[in-house]
């Protein structure tokens, strides 16, 4: 086995973590040791041979694979045998296994939250778009005051098991009025600016200043105004589905932006922004190989990294019971697409190896069990 099938695996798969490894691991109260807060992100952050992260699902029976305690060490086990490479834990923050609180409050872990080095900023609560998959299309809409982001942030900074080191800005999606606009317009610059010594990143769709701004100058202008007068470094626009009907059927709202739209506006980011500092990510597992490559080629095509993520059917969603996609299809999908992206002189992304735990790459070297 190597560690991309590895990997693939684990994510997949998840693990058993016994009862001696979860007394070494940091644990709220009540004895959890992970906070799911999206489909992908439900797991423990694993560090395998200290370059490849795995975001593993941890579960009790029906796998083969088990996190334990062995001479004092945590080691990952493939069907009772020490997979022969070392194996570290990255914690998750104290903020959410303990439900840290704000002055009127909220929890922390509803505002911000880190994953491996990286800590979110989520300044809506729910989402303007409804995406089939995504576990903020049953929560309710709420727009988070700047003050309260700031607040979390702090916190977040200075968290006893976990610091970050960089910043990503994400969704869900303001609703299309002025006001909401304005309002996130207002945090893309706030935080970069008060907080110079990280590296911002933005997750958000095709957009102008203002709703229904959707002509290259409209894009132009707000790429601009990101990159030169927020000092955001870089960006994430996420295409999820390249089959038109598929994109319609289970994210409607991109859908009627239009894939058009995702690439002009992905191409002139890459412009504004510069080489290997757009991705985008694809949803494997819900449309064909060929519709998945294809949109692969497409965002190559614009200068944009692709980022493969496997569709995980999360809880509360309305594709709760779809079936999550099988080892092979992922292995199969991600060499190809890590070949087409050699082809174009660029690569699957995130760049960031941290980043890359919820994400199917190519890694290299064979395991030894």
């Amino acid at each position: 086995m190597d560690y991309t099938e590895l990997k693939v695996r684990l994510m997949q798969q998840g693990a058993v973590v016994t009862l001696a490894a979860r007394k070494t691991m940091y644990h709220s109260r009540f004895g959890l040791i992970t906070f799911s807060d999206y489909a992908t992100t439900g797991g423990i952050v694993a560090v395998l041979d200290e370059r490849v992260y795995v975001n593993i699902p941890v579960k009790f029976q029906g796998t083969l694979f088990t996190v334990d305690l062995f001479e004092d060490r945590l080691v990952l086990k493939y069907d009772t045998r020490i997979i022969k490479t070392s194996f570290r834990i990255i914690p998750v923050p104290k903020y959410a296994l303990d439900v840290e609180r704000l002055d009127d409050d909220t929890p922390v872990r509803e505002l911000v939250m880190t994953h491996a080095d990286r800590v979110r900023i989520s300044p809506v609560h729910g989402c303007g778009y409804h995406c089939s998959f995504c576990t903020s299309n049953a929560a309710y809409y709420k727009e988070i005051s700047c003050e309260q982001l700031d607040e979390a942030f702090k916190i977040a900074l200075h968290d006893p098991y976990n610091k970050p080191r960089h910043v990503l800005i994400s969704g869900g999606t303001p609703n299309e009025e002025s006001d909401s606009y304005t309002w996130i317009n207002n945090i893309y610059r706030y935080f970069p600016q008060s907080y110079p010594q990280f590296d911002f990143d933005v997750m958000l769709s095709p957009r102008g200043m203002v709703p229904e701004q959707t002509s290259a100058e409209d894009y132009g202008e707000f790429l601009s105004y990101l990159h030169d007068e927020c000092g955001i470094k870089t960006l994430s626009v996420n295409l999820e589905l390249y089959n038109d009907r598929l994109r319609e059927r289970f994210i409607p709202n991109k859908a009627a932006v239009g894939k058009d739209n995702y690439y002009r506006f992905i191409g002139q980011a890459v412009g504004i922004f510069g080489s290997k500092s757009v991705r985008s990510s694809l949803v494997v597992g819900l449309e064909s190989e060929e519709d998945t490559l294809n949109g692969v080629r497409m965002l190559l095509d614009c200068g944009c990294l692709p980022v493969l993520s496997a569709f995980v059917p999360a809880p509360g969603t309305d594709m709760a019971n779809y079936p999550a996609p099988g080892v092979e299809l992922l292995l199969e999908i991600v060499k190809k697409a890590a070949d087409i992206a050699r082809e174009a002189n660029l690569q699957l992304g995130p760049l960031c190896r941290p980043c890359t735990h919820n994400s199917i790459t190519v890694e290299e070297g064979e395991v030894v069990i």
